[in-house]
Order: C-alpha cells, then sequence, then structure tokens
C-alpha cells in the first residue's frame, strides 16, 4: 500500500501534503489505533486459538483462508501497526535507515496486497462450497481446486513484493518525516507498473468482493424461496454464508473509498485536496480495518460466541428418592 503511486512526479502536491501533516492530526490517529490494537490482538489469538486447536474447526474447508487472513492481520497489527504508531508519536521513522524503511515498505506492501486478493478468493471458494461442492468431494480435487490456490497466490505476491522492493533497478530516496518513508522508487520510476499493482492488487479485487459478495446473498435468498422442494440443507448455508458478510461488508467501508480517492487521483485530474485526503486519511483506513477485522469475523460466527460469552448455566434439581414401603403405601 505505498504512498506514492501516481502522484510522486507532482513535486509540488507532495510538498502541500507533507506541510499538512500537524501533531494534533498525527496525535488523533494515535490515539484511534493505539486504543483498538490491545483488543484487537487479544481478538486474533482467541479466534486462532480456536480455529487451530479445534479439530472440526480446523479441518473445516471454509475455515483454511480465513486463518490465513487472520494470520496475516495478526501480523499487520502486530508488526506493521506498531512502525506506524511509533511513527505518528514521534512525527518521525527511527531509526532513519534505508534498511528499515525497505523492510517496511516491503511488509506494508505484501500485507495489504495477501489482504485483498485472499480476501477475494475467500469470498469466491465461499460460493463454491455452498453451491458446488461436490467437485471437492476427492482428495485430488481438494488439492487442486482449494490447496494450489492458496499456494500460487501467496507465492506470487511474495515475490512480486520482493522484486519491487529490493530488485527493482532504481535508487529509493526515503523521506523519514513521511509514513513507510514516503513509499518506494518503483511508482516514481514507472508509473504504469504503479497502476497495475493499484489495478490488480486492490480496486479488481475490491469490486469482485462486492460482486460475488452480492451474487452469494441473491443465490442463498433465491434457492431458499423458490427451490424449496430440494433437499438442501439451507441452515448450513445460511450459517456459511452469514460468516463472510460482517467480513465483506466492513472490507468494502474499509477499502471502497480510498480505492474510490485512489481511483480518482490515477484517472482523473487530481486535485492537492484530494491527494491531502487520500494520504493523510484514506491511508490509515487499512491499519483501522485489520484492527477490526477479528470482531467481523467474530460476528459471522454466532455459535462460537454463544459458547464465550452466553455460557448455559446448567440447573440441578433435587431428586426424591422412595422407599419400598412408602412406594407401596402410596399405591
Amino acid at each position: 500500500m505505498t504512498m506514492e503511486i501516481l502522484i510522486t512526479s507532482k513535486t509540488n502536491q507532495t510538498e502541500f501534503i507533507s506541510t499538512h501533516e500537524t501533531d494534533l492530526s498525527r496525535r488523533i490517529k494515535f490515539g484511534i489505533l493505539f486504543v483498538l490494537q490491545i483488543p484487537s490482538i487479544i481478538c486474533y489469538l482467541f479466534l486462532l486459538f480456536h480455529l487451530l486447536f479445534k479439530r472440526s474447526m480446523r479441518r473445516s474447508l471454509n475455515n483454511h483462508v480465513f486463518i490465513i487472513i487472520l494470520f496475516i492481520g495478526l501480523i499487520t497489527v502486530l508488526v506493521d501497526l506498531s512502525m506506524v504508531l511509533d511513527y505518528l508519536r514521534r512525527g518521525i521513522i527511527v531509526p532513519s535507515s534505508p534498511i528499515y524503511c525497505l523492510i517496511w515498505n516491503f511488509l506494508d506492501l505484501l500485507l495489504y496486497s495477501l489482504t485483498n486478493v485472499l480476501m477475494l478468493w475467500a469470498s469466491i471458494e465461499r460460493y463454491i462450497l455452498i453451491f458446488h461442492k461436490s467437485i471437492l468431494n476427492t482428495t485430488r480435487k481438494r488439492f487442486i481446486i482449494h490447496y494450489i490456490p492458496l499456494i500460487i497466490l501467496s507465492t506470487y505476491l511474495i515475490l512480486f513484493c520482493i522484486v519491487l522492493t529490493f530488485l527493482y533497478p532504481c535508487e529509493n530516496d526515503f523521506d523519514y518525516t513521511q509514513v513507510i518513508c514516503g513509499g518506494l522508487c518503483y511508482a516514481k520510476k514507472t508509473p504504469w507498473l504503479a497502476i497495475t499493482d493499484r489495478l490488480i492488487h486492490d480496486i479488481i479485487p475490491v469490486c469482485l468482493i462486492a460482486i460475488s459478495s452480492i451474487c452469494l446473498l441473491g443465490r442463498v435468498i433465491w434457492q431458499k424461496y423458490y427451490r424449496m422442494r430440494l433437499p438442501i440443507r439451507w441452515s448450513r448455508h445460511r450459517k456459511m454464508a452469514i460468516q463472510i458478510f460482517p467480513l465483506s461488508v466492513l472490507y468494502l467501508c474499509g477499502i471502497i473509498p480510498y480505492g474510490l480517492v485512489t481511483c480518482i487521483n490515477t484517472f482523473g485530474d487530481s486535485s492537492s485536496i484530494s491527494m491531502n485526503i487520500q494520504q493523510l486519511y484514506l491511508f490509515y483506513l487499512f491499519y483501522l480495518l485489520a484492527q477490526l477485522l477479528p470482531f467481523a469475523y467474530l460476528a459471522g460466527m454466532p455459535k462460537l460466541y454463544s459458547q464465550i460469552f452466553c455460557r448455559r448455566t446448567v440447573r440441578i434439581s433435587p431428586i426424591i428418592h422412595l422407599s419400598n414401603q412408602n412406594l407401596q403405601q402410596t399405591n
């Protein structure tokens, strides 16, 4: 999620943006993100514990991609967000070294791209698991359709981010007074590559997530009300659809504003005001999204939620034992 995409060539606008980051704006953003960090980490650890150590949840195919997404979110909140909070607290990046900036940019770019793409795959796979689960009825089919895409997507994005961060033939000119050191040099050197990166790993996944979520919800409603005679387990399908719905809503609310402003700045006549909004405010929605992600996932799992917060109390009623003599007297 680089700050320099498509706009760093306009030096006057970059200077305009940097002068509008004040101590007050940094403190407000620091306070909001800092307050949510610890509860978010606790919720991440709790969910991962249940998903990994409960056999039924661990073996469920629909949980695998979300286990990876939760791991990515946990790393984002623990590492990437901690770097952001340190910058917001100090107003400058410490340590002010190119190695630190490269590592930070690599983590930020990789975690952001992985979250986008894996959320898209989770939406598509959920549709397959509900309505076309028969294509996963063998071990070979499950390996090809379920596991191979996760391996390919993760490997591709890791290699892509390594190339952009460490191997791209340009010299980075980091600014230690801006978040993530002002971004990587590939956005300045090759604008078309920055546009392609933004389209493939941001704008298109968000649009497809919205489309797939609407299709999933519409298909479930249509099947329920117009094909009731079919022997389909509606309760299970409804639970699987509800599980991903809070995540999709949260994700779209967090990414769409940043994506829309980015599109305006990318393909339209960008202004310094829109640049200011994009880089100083909407940029931080990704970290807020990462903090709220485990709570949205928990909201989509009412069974697990009820086991934690709504434990049933077992009532013990006294049992009266009658002796044989008393039984004969009553008879």
